[in-house]
Parts: C-alpha cells; structure tokens; sequence
C-alpha cells in the first residue's frame, strides 16, 4: 500500500509540474490554447450526454428554435462528421443539469457552504504556482486567488433549488477547469484524467474544482437583449459577446448582509459594478435595487464541457425601460478619448470590464446569429480539428457570442 501511495504522490507531482509549465508557455492565453472548440469533439466525448445538450435548430420559417436534447439521427457518426457544412444547426458545448419546470425566482436558490475544503486530485505547491503567475507580470492583488464556492452538490424541489459548496481557492480551478487538452506524457489528457466522458461526473463525485459561474440576460420593455462586449484584456472569451451580466461566485460577490450567501446577493454587487449606469438609474429601477432584482428569474443551472463539467446558473430580467433609454444612458456613461487601461493576459483571467454595449432586438438577434467554422492548424484533439464560433454577422469583422451567452439565449428560449 505504500508502494502505491508513493507511486500516485510522484504521479501526481508530474501532472502539477506539467500544468505549471503549460501556464508558463502559453501567455497568449488563447482559448484555443487551453481547450477544444470543436463541436464535433464534445458530441463524441460525451456521447452519452445527447439527450441534454442545448443547442438551436432553424426551422424552414427562418426561425430558432431552443433543444434541450438531440436525437439520435443528429448524433450518428456520419452526421456528427458533417456539422461543419450545416447551418440550421447551431450545437453549444453546455449540456442542461437543471431547470425549474414552472416559474422560479432568484429568491429561491439557496446556496450552502459547507465547512470543509475542496481538495485538489493532486498535489499543488502553492508557491510554485505563484511563481509562475509572477513570470507572466501579474500584478500582485490580494483577491487574486481569492476564496471561491467549489460547487459539491445540488438538491430541487418544485419551491426551491439548494446548492453546496466547498471552500476553495481560485488556483485550484486553474489547476483543474481551465487546462483540459494538455497532452500528458503517454498522450492521455487532462480531460482523459479528470472527466474523460462518455458521461459527465456527478458534482459530487467530480474532480475538477467545479467553481460556479452566474449569469443574467436583461431585456427591455421593447424587446431589446443588452449584450455587452468583453474587453480584449479578458482571459475567458476574449472580446467575445457576453450575458447583460456575469462572472464568478466567490465569497465576496455573494455575500448577503445578514453574512450568508446567495445568487440575489452577486447579481446585485455584478449589476453594480459591470453596468453602474443602469443600476443608478431610478427610470431601469424604480425601487430599491435588492428589490426590483427581486424578481429576476431563474433559468436553470447547465455544465460547461469545454471546461470539464464547470456548472453555470442562468437568470433572465425584464426591465422597465425600451432600448433607446438604455443606448442613451450608455452613451452619458461613456467618457469619449478614456481608452482601456493596459493589462498584461494575465491579469485579464478574472478583470470583466466590458469594452463595448449592443442593445439589439430580441427576434433580429436570433434571425441572424449563425455558425462559423474555421480550419484549425492545431493538430489536438484530433488532425482534423476545426473551431465553432457561433457568431451576429456584421460589416467589418462578425461578433463571437461566448458560451455563456449562447447558453443564456437557449434557456431563455426554452423557458417561453
């Protein structure tokens, strides 16, 4: 038995060394760099996940229309093989854990956070990952690898849904969400060692630390979607286009006065801090902020393939001013010649400033978004590996929805 211990102690030493020396490799910090985009990839990974994945289908009327689940004609080899000439199907790479089968507010997702630490699946020296961020020029913040909520377990009933979490660091997601397709020595995978597929893990029984991200999708009374554009400096989807309002739970964003945790209490703080031009405007919010957020919406919760399994909640809000009001009070936001301040890749991984707003009509948006393939000169997961980006067409250069708007406009879809 020691023998053994001995053997996995040293085992998992060589996957801590290789990740540390991925980080220290790739400072571009491409996605693409980090793991597949391939949808092809996922479809046969998690092949046992198909009656889950959320995707869109263009019907003959032109319109989208929301999947929660493919069939089986759609998952055949042959017809996973050609994805990269169709376009009236548009795959994400989210499959849907949960959703509420009628209405259910923000108010009733309870978060739990246990008294016990998330533990790593191998050992990770600390310092030595300090090192390595330091060689990339971070900036030294305190609330860099602050406390994160490792997402464990998750319970519903028809009143209310209850997550748990463990205590963890941001670090321990680095270590284990955000490197999947790092080749090891022998050819196995990141991926291939902490959830190879063909079925996803539960939360519970999970390796990689799992920690939650939240997003909420505003509309205006009119029928306008606000979608922000993340800034270049961003490390997660990059200048792509983003929900109204998301990032991480932590600790600090989703701590409640009263010293508990909730979901009202980030999207509170996230409003505040990402779109301060609506959260002070009394027109977007006639009563009292904690109030009127009162009444956001809960989606459902997915879990994101590209980064093993990482789980998301998704919320919608309806606000009661049109989109002319919103383009006029970003516009008053704005302070024309401020350019964006210079932030190493680094330092972006978790600085969410948005550098751009679209406030677009609901049913133009879902008219025009379509997929893009493009040839991949990586020669990982496989020879032949192609990116999908779904994409809203534009003169100049086409905008990336990110995953997590992609996955945001699905459940919002499904849920009318």
């Amino acid at each position: 038995m020691q023998l053994f211990m001995a053997a996995n102690v040293k085992r998992q030493q060589a996957l801590v060394q290789a990740a540390l020396m991925l980080l220290y490799r790739n400072t571009s910090k491409q996605e693409g760099q980090r793991y597949s985009l391939d949808t092809r990839f996922y479809l046969k990974q998690y092949r046992s996940e198909s009656h889950r994945f959320l995707a869109l289908q263009r019907q003959t009327s032109g319109k989208l229309r929301a999947l929660c689940g493919l069939s089986p004609d759609i998952c055949r080899a042959s017809e996973v093989a050609r994805l990269t000439k169709r376009h009236d199907l548009i795959v994400s790479h989210s499959v849907l854990e949960w959703a509420p089968a009628s209405p259910m507010l923000i108010g009733a997702i309870r978060f739990e956070l246990q008294d016990d630490w998330y533990e790593l699946p191998w050992i990770v020296a600390e310092h030595g990952l300090d090192t390595i961020l330091k060689r990339f020029n971070a900036v030294d913040r305190y609330d860099y690898n602050g406390l994160t909520l490792a997402t464990h377990h998750w319970q519903a009933t028809p009143d209310c849904f209850t997550l748990q979490f463990q205590k963890s660091f941001y670090y321990n997601y680095l270590a284990t969400n955000l490197l999947p397709e790092f080749s090891l020595p022998g050819g196995l995978t990141y991926r291939d060692l902490l959830e190879p597929g063909p079925q996803l893990s539960k939360l519970d029984s999970a390796l990689p630390e799992n920690h939650l991200g939240i997003s909420c999708l505003l509309r205006t009374c009119d029928g306008a979607l606000i979608i922000p554009r993340r800034s270049q400096h961003t490390n997660v989807f990059k200048g792509q286009l983003s929900p109204s309002i998301s990032g991480a739970a932590n600790n600090a964003t989703c701590r409640d006065p009263d010293g508990g945790y909730s979901a009202l209490a980030w999207l509170v703080q996230e409003l505040t801090e990402e779109l301060p031009f609506l959260a002070t405007s009394p027109d977007a919010f006639p009563t009292p902020l904690h109030q009127y957020l009162g009444g956001t919406g809960f989606l459902g919760m997915t879990r994101e393939l590209r980064r093993c399994g990482k789980p998301e909640l998704f919320f919608f809000l309806q606000l009661p001013i049109d989109a002319a009001k919103v383009r006029m009070l970003w516009a008053q936001h704005r302070h024309p010649g401020n350019e964006e301040a210079a932030l190493t890749a680094l330092q972006g991984i978790d600085h969410n400033e948005n550098a751009g707003l679209i406030v677009i009509d609901e049913e133009q948006l879902f008219q025009r978004i379509t997929t893009q393939v493009i040839q991949s000169k990586r020669r990982w997961p496989n020879p032949q590996q192609a990116d999908f980006h779904v994409v809203l067409p534009k003169e100049g250069k086409d905008d990336v929805l990110s995953e997590s708007l992609l996955a945001n406009l699905i459940l919002y879809r499904l849920s009318q």
